[in-house]
């Protein structure tokens, strides 16, 4: 029963109806969701985390061998996988910069990974002193391959990563300033872009609809 004071007709009083279907989702079917959406997330996390491996472990053969020339070629595809998963780069703690900072990203004598292999091959011209810095690299993306199969993940961290990471290419990585040695940007951009799209692509379920 409604009451409106002042109203005048049916002494300001009447009855309030409301139509349409309840609809209710359960606690249960919400945590089912958002474990639909990491799963297919870490599935495709651990698809590009195995091929990591495989394609780092053909880069730092060459780079340990010290040939130049096979190093180079090797190097595009090494990085294209850890540009696609890097939407949760931070959710890998002290292995993101490990295997991905560049320089003055880190003190100097703690610099390693593929940046600093990069600049040894396009600026020094030469491999020299960087068997330790492969060897490691390899070791690297090794632990990384085992941790995504146990790391936490949230689909809220799955979708801001990536929108994170498409912010990064378009005001930073733009610029050319990650592969600031060997101009393969366009190489890195495409994997961001690759692995922002399947980010929210398994997270896209649990988002309301949009109403056009």
């Amino acid at each position: 029963m409604l009451a409106c004071p002042g109203g005048t007709e049916n002494g300001g009083k009447g009855t309030l109806t409301v139509t349409g279907t309840a609809t209710t989702t359960s606690t249960g079917a919400v945590a089912d969701a958002r474990a639909a959406a990491v799963g297919r997330y870490r599935d495709y996390l651990e698809e590009q985390s195995t091929l990591l491996v495989s394609t780092t472990t053909t880069f730092t053969n060459a780079v340990v061998a010290g040939d130049l020339a096979a190093a180079k070629a090797a190097y595009p595809a090494a990085r294209v996988p850890y540009e696609r998963i890097e939407p949760v780069a931070e959710s890998f703690g002290d292995l993101d910069p490990a295997i991905d900072a560049r320089a003055n990203d880190v003190p100097a004598a703690q610099w390693g990974g593929f940046h600093k292999i990069e600049q040894a091959m396009y600026v020094n011209g030469n491999l020299d002193r960087m068997t330790p810095v492969a060897q490691k690299l390899l070791a690297d993306v090794k632990r990384l391959d085992t941790l995504v199969q146990s790391v936490k993940l949230e689909p809220a961290a799955i979708a801001n990563g990536a929108v994170e990471l498409l912010n990064e290419v378009s005001t930073s990585k733009i610029t050319g300033e990650e592969e600031r040695y060997s101009h393969i940007d366009l190489v890195d951009l495409v994997g961001n872009v690759d692995g922002a799209k399947n980010a929210f692509q398994s997270v896209e379920k649990l988002l309301p609809p949009i109403r056009r």
